[in-house]
C-alpha cells in the first residue's frame, strides 16, 4: 500500500493531467466549503496587480494581453500556470525563482525564495508564487521546507485551492503527520469542489494508510528509517536526521523487550520442546540467552563515532530474527535494507 501511494506521488508531480471543471466562484473565508475562482474572476485578480507595476512596457503588456485571450473556461492547475507566467513577464526576481524550481542542475539547497518574505507584497502574488514554490518542493521531496511554505499561505488567495491541499497532505503523509493530514485529507475530498480524480483517488488511499498508522508500532519505525534514507539522500546529515535515528533505535529495542516479555523473557531458545526443534530461531536465540536487554545500545553512540546507528552485529541479528518471527515478512525486509544501507555510512559531523 505504502509503495503504492509513493508511486501514485511521484507520477503526479511529474505530469500534469488537466481535468476540465465547471465555473466555480471563489468561497469567501467564512465559508466551510472551497472552491477555484472562474477564469474572469482571476483575470480581474491579475490586472488588479498589474495595476500596481510601475512603468510596464509595452511589450510586456502584449506578451500579458495574449496569455489571457482566454476561450471558455480553464482548469485550475491552467489558471495557476498563466498566473505564475503573468508574474514572471513582469517582475525580475520572480522570473529567476521560476527559472530555477524548472527540475535543471538541480542542487543540493532549494532555490532561494527570499523575495517571498518582503513585505507589503500584494497577497493574491505572493500567496500563488507560495503555492507554486511548495509544489516545487514537494516534487522534490523536500517535505519539511514544503510544509513551512504551505503553512504560510492563505488558501483563500489561491486560484487553485485543490492544488494546495494535496500537495500540503503529501508533506503530511510522509512526516507522519496523523491528525494534521487526516485534517487537510477530509477538507479536500469532502469540503472542496472541483478535485481532480487523480487527487481524490490518492488523498483517498493516504487517508486510508494515515488511519491505520500507530504510534511506536514497527510501521511507523519502518517509515521513519525511509525518511532517515530520504533525508540523507537530499545531502541532510545533521542533528535532525540523528534524532530519527536515536528513535528508530530506541523504538526497535522497545519493539524487541515487548516480543520477549509476551514469551515468557527467555530468548526462546532450548526451554521448550516445541521451541528447540525451529531451525529459524534456534541458534540466534541461544546465541544471545540470558542477555539482561538484547538489542540495547546507547544512543549516543550516533554522535560519538563508529557504525551508522550504533548497533553491532549482533545487535542487529537480534533485531532481525525477532521481527522475522513474530511480524510479517516485508517487515524483516525493510530493517534488513536499513542495516545494509546503514552498514555503509558513517557518523555525520555537522548538518
Amino acid at each position: 500500500m505504502k509503495s503504492r501511494i509513493a508511486t501514485y506521488c511521484i507520477a503526479l508531480t511529474a505530469v500534469w493531467v488537466l481535468v476540465p471543471r465547471p465555473v466555480i466562484a471563489v468561497e469567501t473565508p467564512s465559508v466551510a466549503v472551497l472552491a477555484a475562482p472562474a477564469a474572469d474572476v482571476v483575470q480581474q485578480r491579475v490586472q488588479d496587480w498589474l495595476s500596481t507595476v510601475k512603468d510596464l512596457p509595452p511589450e510586456t503588456q502584449q506578451q500579458i494581453d495574449a496569455l489571457w485571450r482566454v476561450e471558455g473556461e480553464l482548469p485550475a492547475e491552467k489558471l495557476l500556470e498563466r498566473v505564475i507566467a503573468t508574474f514572471s513577464l513582469v517582475d525580475a526576481p520572480t522570473k529567476a525563482l521560476v527559472e530555477a524550481c524548472r527540475f535543471q542542475d538541480v542542487g543540493v539547497h532549494p532555490p532561494d525564495a527570499e523575495l517571498l518574505d518582503t513585505e507589503n507584497l500584494d497577497s493574491f502574488y505572493t500567496n500563488n508564487l507560495r503555492l507554486f514554490y511548495g509544489r516545487y518542493l514537494t516534487q522534490r521531496r523536500m517535505y519539511e521546507e514544503g510544509l513551512a511554505v504551505f503553512d504560510n499561505i492563505a488558501v483563500t488567495e489561491v486560484v487553485d485551492p485543490a492544488t494546495y491541499l494535496f500537495f500540503k497532505a503529501v508533506c503530511q503523509h510522509h512526516l507522519l503527520m496523523k491528525q494534521d493530514g487526516l485534517k487537510t485529507i477530509e477538507q479536500l475530498t469532502t469540503r472542496t469542489e472541483g478535485v481532480p480524480s487523480r487527487y481524490s483517488t490518492v488523498a483517498t488511499l493516504m487517508q486510508y494508510d494515515l488511519e491505520g498508522l500507530k504510534e511506536k508500532s514497527l510501521d511507523e519505525i519502518s517509515r521513519k528509517m525511509l525518511d532517515v534514507e530520504r533525508r540523507l539522500d537530499l545531502g541532510r546529515s545533521g542533528q535532525k536526521v540523528q534524532k530519527v535515528e536515536e528513535e528508530i533505535i530506541a523504538g526497535l529495542d522497545e519493539i524487541i523487550k515487548k516480543i520477549e516479555q509476551q514469551s515468557g523473557g527467555g530468548g526462546g531458545g532450548g526451554g521448550q520442546g516445541g521451541n528447540s526443534n525451529n531451525p529459524a530461531n534456534g541458534a540466534d536465540d541461544s546465541s544471545v540467552k540470558g542477555a539482561t536487554a538484547p538489542g540495547t545500545v546507547d544512543p549516543k553512540d550516533i554522535k560519538k563515532g563508529g557504525k551508522w546507528g550504533g548497533l553491532d552485529d549482533k545487535a542487529r541479528s537480534r533485531i532481525k530474527q525477532l521481527i522475522g518471527r513474530d511480524f510479517p515478512n516485508h517487515y524483516r525486509r525493510a530493517v534488513e535494507e536499513y542495516f545494509r544501507n546503514a552498514a555503509k555510512r558513517t557518523v555525520p559531523t555537522n548538518n
